[in-house]
Formats: structure tokens, C-alpha cells, sequence
């Protein structure tokens, strides 16, 4: 997981900015914005929405940046689940079928 700082740095360089471009954007110090990215300064929340702001994100989506890798394996568990699950039911519903033969064979059987 990515701290904010990091994820700071990756929207910066996105929208093709130096710090100071930011640091101005925010207006607040050269200084005080690389310890933004570096994670020396943690953000408070006024300052994370602002950050947000300025790329036009939404909070969930700047707590996103540079988790893309997560997302896609989370989806990807998700496929597999829905996969497994289809796949039980297709057993489930052989056993089914198999147990109904076993049935009528023992039954021709019995006669």
C-alpha cells in the first residue's frame, strides 16, 4: 500500500508539475509540500481534501492513485468466486442427476 506521499508524488508527475508548480497551486511552501511527498509532514484532512482538489479527484479516488494493481487483483478474486460458485452448482446439480440414476437402476433392480 502506497502511503499518501507517494501518492502525492504520482499525481504530481501525472499532471507533468514540478513541486513547486504544486507547492504554488496549494499555496503553501516549496518546503512544506516535499514533505508532503516524502511523508516527513502527514497531511491533515483539510490539506488531503485540498490535494484532491486541485487534480479534480474525488477522496476515494486520490486513496486509489497507484493502487491499481490492487483493484484489478481484487477484481480478479471476484471473477474466481463467481467461477467457483457456477462450478459447485454445476456439481451439486450432477450429484443430483447421478443419485436420480442410482435410483432408478436400484428400483429395475428390485423388480
Amino acid at each position: 500500500m502506497k502511503t499518501l506521499g507517494e501518492k502525492f508524488r504520482i499525481l504530481r508527475q501525472k499532471k507533468g508539475v514540478n513541486q513547486k508548480a504544486m507547492a504554488d497551486l496549494l499555496e503553501i511552501s516549496i518546503p512544506a509540500y516535499s514533505k508532503l511527498e516524502t511523508s516527513i509532514t502527514d497531511p491533515n484532512f483539510s490539506r488531503i481534501n485540498q490535494i484532491a482538489e486541485v487534480h479534480k479527484l474525488t477522496l476515494r479516488e486520490l486513496l486509489d492513485v497507484g493502487e491499481e494493481g490492487v483493484s484489478e487483483q481484487t477484481q480478479l478474486i471476484e471473477q474466481l468466486k463467481q467461477k467457483i460458485s457456477e462450478l459447485e452448482s454445476t456439481v451439486i446439480r450432477l450429484q443430483g442427476k447421478v443419485i436420480d440414476l442410482y435410483d432408478q437402476d436400484d428400483k429395475r433392480n428390485n423388480r
